[in-house]
């Protein structure tokens, strides 16, 4: 008779490996408390954002300086 939990290692082990790579790599970061975000739905959501301005771009240039001044990553 084999060990209970070797076999549930090993049926997780075999799933972990039929999942993204990605997901993965978010779930791990969530385990460790820091949320993880996808960057392209980010930058639609400041999008977003930033169209329901009425100040003619004033806050998106000033934006856009705090990112290049080192606000952000990219």
């Amino acid at each position: 008779m084999s060990d209970p939990r070797q076999e549930l290692l090993r049926q997780m082990a075999a799933l972990r490996n039929t999942l993204d790579p990605k997901v993965i790599e978010r779930l791990e970061l969530a385990g460790e408390g820091k949320v993880p975000y996808d960057r392209e739905t980010a930058q639609t959501v400041v999008r977003q954002f930033l169209a329901t301005r009425t100040d003619g771009g004033k806050f998106q240039r000033k934006l856009v300086d705090a990112l290049k001044k080192g606000g952000g990553k990219g």
